[in-house]
């Protein structure tokens, strides 16, 4: 009996394109929207990473540390990545880690910044906010994932001529 090695599931994400992100006033969390250059629409949101606070009194102020969710709507896929320094300081907004670059390019803000919400992005994810942070993104995600073999079922029946037939099975009904 031969036996084959298995090979897992592999999660391959790489794209560019143009996002529009919305942080909170006090910089702790942010949700955004990746338009990438193939079409597709990825959908990210970001929150400080426990005992981080964000430092209001230094300037420049020091890069917050986040745990970044990025959710790909098309695939059904969702990826977690801990410790991504995310920096936001007047006009200026930047994402840094191996999975996830940001560089904002433009602030948008006021009315055009609520035309900006209700174009591109769900208006719930606002919450309020009249400002977006619109630049480049680079997302580059490679995960794998190998699941544990499943137990198999065994039983015995016998037959009135006392044949003994074994089933083996990987179904839960069967």
């Amino acid at each position: 009996m031969s036996h084959r090695r298995r090979q897992g599931i592999v999660c391959d994400l790489r794209e560019q394109g143009t996002a529009r992100i919305i942080f909170s006033k006090d910089g702790t969390k942010f949700q955004g929207v990746l338009e990438t250059d193939s079409g597709e629409t990825i959908a990210l949101r970001g929150k400080c990473s426990e005992g981080t606070v964000p430092s209001t009194s230094d300037v420049p102020p020091p890069p917050v540390v986040m745990t970044v969710d990025i959710i790909d709507g098309e695939e059904g896929s969702s990826f977690r990545v801990p410790g991504v320094q995310v920096r936001v300081q007047g006009c200026h907004a930047a994402i840094d880690s191996e999975a996830v670059t940001f560089l904002a390019s433009e602030r948008i803000i006021g009315m055009r910044a609520a035309v900006e919400i209700q174009q591109h992005m769900n208006p719930a994810m606002a919450e309020g906010a009249h400002e977006v942070y619109v630049g480049p993104m680079k997302v580059q995600v490679l995960t794998s994932h190998r699941p544990s073999p499943q137990m198999r079922r065994e039983s015995q029946c016998c037959d009135k001529n006392d044949v003994r037939i074994l089933e083996l099975s990987d179904d839960f009904l069967a």
